[in-house]
């Protein structure tokens, strides 16, 4: 018999929450020196033609901006086939800061990335210069290559595995290509679990947030590794802290692993909640109510469950060695099947989703911002930035 995972009592989550909240906020500017009078600001360039890395490249900060500076921490800087990137310290209450030299060693760029935005720049002599908008943010989602999309009461995240981009724990080894297509298939098809039960529609009618599918990143955004892959699927709380976040794993097979684990968002010092196959996983919102409880099944698959009542399982639309990467099918009983094939073009920066015998979805995307540009049919639109 399945049993119920326990952790900690979400109004004790709550009352953390008030004591912790600001000390977690404050904790990525302290990490890069970030104060509400510095902002951090991203730039990334982008190669004319993808390639290794040139000569290391070289930031010139203007000399009339004497609080001007780089952050050294290596995970804000560095280049990679597709682009030289890094991060500057600025004062917020300017509105640029301008002439911002960087020898690209070489390299023709094609384009300037500051956050989601191509700005103007000049180049010559194998030097491009720019003038730098600041706008203060407690994180840069300049390196973030993440396409959200958005329904009501729901929020699916793609995060989009360029393995010209692969850093960190992903920088070598075989690149997680199955496991980052099994993500894809499981966030869709757990989108059609939701809809099935009615969960999204519940979320929206009682004011307890929105319900978060994510993926893994590949390319370490900021010295966040998301390693090993996984997916999330978080009943986020309406202010984002105290919301649990389970990670639940893919293997090389693109099939769950028998165990996972529970963080809570915005809270890192209350320590990790560990469950296993067969144990059911609640997910409570921000009054300590159980919404919705999900399990993993023997055979690597996934079974979400209205709280005591109805369910959908899903399970890889083929047998082999592929497992989800081959797509999904949703069975919520009574008849109610979905067959979910879903996949990430990264180099056409298009998203494709088939359900059953629907219009197929495209969702297309800027390769280098991750920005969403069209949705067919337009069904969704672009959702907020994620928090990893």
């Amino acid at each position: 018999m399945p049993r119920l995972v326990p952790y900690p009592d979400p109004r004790q989550i709550v009352g953390s929450a008030l004591c912790l909240l600001m000390a977690s906020y404050f904790a990525p500017m302290l990490a890069t020196g970030q104060t509400p009078s510095l902002a951090v600001v991203g730039v990334k360039l982008i190669k004319s033609d993808p390639r290794p890395s040139a000569p290391a490249f070289h930031v010139q900060l203007p000399p009339d901006c004497a609080d001007c500076s780089l952050v050294s921490d290596p995970a804000y800087h560095g280049e990679n086939p597709r682009e030289i990137f890094f991060h500057a310290q600025v004062p917020s209450d300017r509105a640029v800061i301008r002439n911002i030299r960087v020898d690209v060693g070489g390299d023709a760029i094609s384009a300037v990335i500051v956050e989601k935005n191509r700005i103007p720049f000049s180049a010559a002599g194998g030097v491009v210069t720019f003038d730098l908008p600041v706008a203060w943010r407690a994180r840069s989602s300049t390196v973030e290559v993440q396409t959200s999309l958005e329904w009501p009461g729901m929020v699916l995240r793609i995060e989009h595995a360029f393995p010209d981009r692969r850093a960190g724990k992903y920088a070598t080894g075989e690149f997680p290509a199955v496991q980052r297509a099994a993500a894809v298939n499981l966030e869709f098809g757990l989108r059609e679990a939701i809809r099935d039960l009615k969960l999204d529609g519940e979320v929206v009618s009682r004011g307890l947030g929105k319900i978060h599918l994510m993926g893994f990143d590949t390319n370490n955004p900021l010295g966040h590794e998301d390693y090993p892959p996984h997916i999330h699927l978080i009943l986020r709380w309406p202010h984002f802290a105290g919301s649990q976040a389970p990670h639940y794993y893919i293997n090389g097979e693109g099939r769950l692993l028998p165990d996972g684990a529970v963080t809570i968002d915005g809270l890192p010092h209350i320590a990790v909640t560990h469950f296993s196959k067969g144990e059911w996983l609640p997910a409570i919102d921000y009054l300590g109510e159980a919404l919705y409880e999900t399990l993993i099944t023997d055979d690597g698959g996934f079974t979400l469950r209205r709280h005591g009542a109805a369910s959908c399982t899903l399970r890889p639309s083929e047998a082999g060695s592929r497992g989800f990467a081959a797509g999904a099918i949703v069975d919520c009983g009574a008849g109610a099947v979905y067959r979910v094939q879903a996949s990430d073009d990264t180099e056409r920066g298009e998203i494709r989703v088939s359900v059953n015998s629907r219009p197929v979805e495209v969702y297309r995307y800027d390769v280098d911002t991750a920005v969403l540009l069209s949705a067919e049919p337009a069904a969704s639109k672009p959702g907020p930035a994620g928090k990893p």
